[in-house]
């Protein structure tokens, strides 16, 4: 059954001033968490077009400071702007989601690797958010065994992926029933410190929806299309 949470994108924030346009700081910084945290949200389909000024009337702001966040989230790979025509989704083909949750599955099992021998009693005191796209646990659950292999370039590495995959888990958690069973899973093997076991876990967990790529694909433009707010992943 079809699960909802409820949760809506960030307010947007108070109106910009002539002097909030001369100097958009805190502008861009407002825009930027708004519309990212929409896009992890799945508020826009796969490939559909973001218009700048569409943006700016939602957020309350002008088109410059749309247009700069738009551009750093191209940098992050959350958006693209092919040929610089215009902002529109990712729409990742079958065989490029599965190498997104290929490579993912790569950096997770780097971390695992190099968190061998680490005493049990450091994962214990690790706690887990409810919350969506870079705050939910699937995402929480990774970051933690990025941050735990001491090198800050993974973490990034782990992080970015976190956010690039945050509207498809969203969609992972509609469609497979046993979704928080599987993540609690892997919660208790790191827990527990049982590397090997939780290693063979992860490579099954991203195996599973390399498998299941088209029907995912197929439910995240219907998940947008039809205003799904998902729940939390």
């Amino acid at each position: 059954m079809p699960r909802s949470s409820g949760r809506s994108p960030r307010e947007a924030g108070t109106p910009i001033t002539a002097r909030s346009e001369m100097s958009p700081g805190p502008t861009f910084e407002r825009v930027y968490h708004a519309l990212k945290e929409q896009v992890m949200h799945g508020r826009f389909a796969p490939g559909e077009h973001l218009e700048p000024v569409a943006i700016g009337r939602e957020l309350n702001a002008s088109i410059t400071p749309v247009r700069d966040v738009l551009h750093r989230l191209v940098g992050e790979r959350l958006v693209e702007a092919p040929r610089h025509d215009g902002f529109r989704m990712p729409s990742p083909t079958e065989a490029e989601l599965r190498s997104l949750y290929g490579w993912n599955s790569e950096l997770i099992d780097i971390g695992l690797r190099r968190l061998r021998g680490v005493a049990k009693a450091r994962f214990q005191s690790q706690s887990y958010s409810t919350g969506v796209g870079a705050d939910s646990p699937t995402a929480e659950l990774f970051a933690v065994i990025a941050r735990r292999s001491g090198n800050y370039e993974h973490g990034a590495a782990v992080a970015n992926m976190n956010d690039r995959l945050a509207a498809i888990r969203l969609v992972e958690a509609r469609y497979f029933e046993d979704f928080d069973a599987e993540l609690f899973r892997m919660r208790s093997l790191l827990d527990e410190a049982d590397l090997g076991t939780l290693r063979r876990a992860v490579v099954a967990y991203h195996r599973r929806r390399q498998k299941h790529a088209p029907e995912l694909l197929v439910l995240a433009h219907s998940a947008a299309q039809s205003n799904f707010t998902p729940t939390t992943a």
